[in-house]
């Protein structure tokens, strides 16, 4: 990829981010608030999704930073810190 068109890639993603993080659309419907988790990258290779985050990774805001998220990592070899 050209690195304008990287840019303009980068510049799109944080965007969409900066709206996904601001969703209020379920606010009525969650006890516990909203805040949705996200975590991307342009670069990646792997695109990971999950739906309604235990209270633990609520209350971190860390995507996966829980005992589902070590599940996942072992049955993907990936790292924490990956």
């Amino acid at each position: 990829m050209p690195p304008s068109a990287q840019t303009d890639a980068d510049e799109t993603l944080a965007n969409l981010l900066v709206r996904i993080r601001a969703c209020r659309i379920c606010a009525d419907a969650l006890p516990h608030g909203v805040r949705p988790i996200v975590q991307a990258a342009s670069t990646a290779s792997l695109l990971i999704i999950g739906q309604a985050p235990g209270s633990k990774v609520h209350a971190s805001g860390i995507g996966w930073g829980d005992d589902s998220g070590d599940r996942l990592r072992a049955g993907t070899g990936l790292e924490h810190e990956t």
